[in-house]
């Protein structure tokens, strides 16, 4: 096999510092309302300069409001409750928040709440986005909206090059996503898939044109939920354990050799926690611990990372969260409406929104950050990727640069693996991505 690439992973401490919390800072003391302030000071410039470009000079008899919006809607659980609960018992799941008779929209600062009517697109209209509003002020003293304007992306930074190809390498350097292993599944027929995709990634499987493929990998993208929940997490199952204890052992058990294998074969593995993996669920959900991998810590090609994580690998930078920041926008639609689509548009509009996390802390555990907000998009990233979806999706969106130019974003949602058994290829000298998948 040809020479592996050099990934040059950079983990770009700069933007990926505030996503660490140190143990002094994971305290539920502070109010959160303090991290609705810093988002809605950063974000309110950038709103004022895109309705500047979209609506120019406000028109008599119109009101223009910048604010932080708040949903209230029937379905939509209390997470502050959830949190303060003594209980271990686990939260009731909820498909969708959204109600239409009885939901209303609101737009917020410090000196009070407006609430909004006749909002045609509802369902990108989240708790904690901050945008601008135009609108006529009703009897009630209500704002009747005519347009919103949401701040966009902001600009890339200009930090890496496109890679280039190595002389003796059958094509351009690429990296594989993936999401969703659950190792520690019971199921042989889930461990089956597991080495399929190991034999992949090493080169051992397929025709001489998927090795050759194989040998342009330079690194791996574990996006989240790599281990299966813990079954004495599961009191449905805890029964069960009981009968099968050798099925039931530690999930890093399974996973450890296999990330070993990685380690010593690709430049980069990045390992990023998720729902399932034992990391707190609050986010930013911190890296995993090493130790739980002594077989892999051993490598320096392991990278365990925050969830969302910024890194650049060939001079690309990218986001990459593991997709709870996603799942939870996808329940303010209705649950018909809920697809693959729409975790795209959600996915398209947390850019849109210039936030990773925006229902963060409403609906979605976040610590109560007194001087900043970790999930406030600080420059636009060349790669988006989001886990654990039901499919893979591809699209892109343009921001403008420093001097005015155009930069391209490619937003990727990565198949839950356990479920679809496919992983995702992307080249990273095009950046153009595909599926590939495995069959027993």
């Amino acid at each position: 096999m040809a020479r592996r690439y050099a990934s040059g992973y950079d983990s770009l401490p700069d933007l990926s510092g505030p996503l660490h919390v140190s143990s002094a800072e994971r305290s539920y003391a502070m109010q959160f309302a303090q991290i609705y302030d810093y988002r809605l000071s950063v974000l309110r410039r950038r709103v004022l300069t895109a309705a500047t470009e979209q609506f120019g000079e406000k028109p008599p008899q119109r009101c223009f409001v910048i604010g932080t919006l708040y949903a209230h809607m029937k379905h939509k659980p209390d997470v502050l409750q959830e949190i303060a609960r003594e209980a271990s018992l686990p939260p009731q799941q909820v498909v969708s928040y959204a109600d239409p008779e009885y939901d209303e929209l609101y737009i917020e600062d410090q000196s009070g709440r407006v609430r909004l009517v006749g909002a045609r697109d509802r369902m990108h209209c989240v708790t904690g986005a901050v945008v601008g509003v135009l609108g006529i002020e009703t009897p009630d003293g209500d704002l009747d909206v005519l347009d919103m304007v949401a701040p966009g992306p902001p600009p890339p930074l200009s930090l890496g090059n496109i890679p280039q190809r190595l002389p003796d390498a059958p094509g351009a350097p690429s990296i594989v996503l993936t999401s969703g292993l659950c190792m520690g599944n019971a199921a042989p027929e889930q461990d089956m898939y597991h080495a399929l995709l190991l034999e992949y990634l090493t080169g051992e499987l397929g025709t001489p044109e998927m090795r050759a493929q194989a040998s342009c990998i330079s690194s791996i993208v574990l996006a989240g939920d790599s281990v299966r929940r813990a079954a004495w997490c599961d009191p449905i199952i805890a029964a069960e354990r009981q009968k099968h204890r050798a099925a039931m052992q530690s999930p890093f058990a399974d996973l450890d050799p296999v990330l070993e294998e990685l380690c010593a074969t690709l430049d980069s593995v990045i390992l990023m926690p998720g729902m399932q993996d034992p990391s707190s669920a609050t986010m930013p959900q911190q890296p995993l611990l090493r130790a739980l991998m002594p077989r892999a810590a051993r490598w320096s090609s392991l990278e365990c990372v925050t969830n969302p994580a910024w890194f650049m690998l060939h001079g690309r930078i990218m986001l990459g969260t593991a997709g709870q920041n996603v799942a939870d926008l996808v329940k303010y639609a209705p649950e018909a409406a809920q697809s693959i689509e729409t975790a795209m548009e959600m996915a398209r509009a947390t850019l849109e929104w210039s936030h990773v996390a925006p229902t963060a802390p409403d609906t979605l555990w976040c610590y109560p950050f007194k001087h900043t907000d970790p999930f406030v998009l600080r420059a636009a990233p060349d790669v988006y990727i989001v886990g654990n979806q039901a499919a893979h999706a591809h699209s892109t969106m343009n921001t403008k640069r420093a001097d005015g130019t155009l930069h391209t974003i490619h937003i990727i949602l990565v198949p839950d693996f356990s479920q679809t058994h496919e992983v995702v290829l992307l080249n990273m000298e095009t950046l153009a991505s595909h599926p590939v998948a495995f069959q027993a």
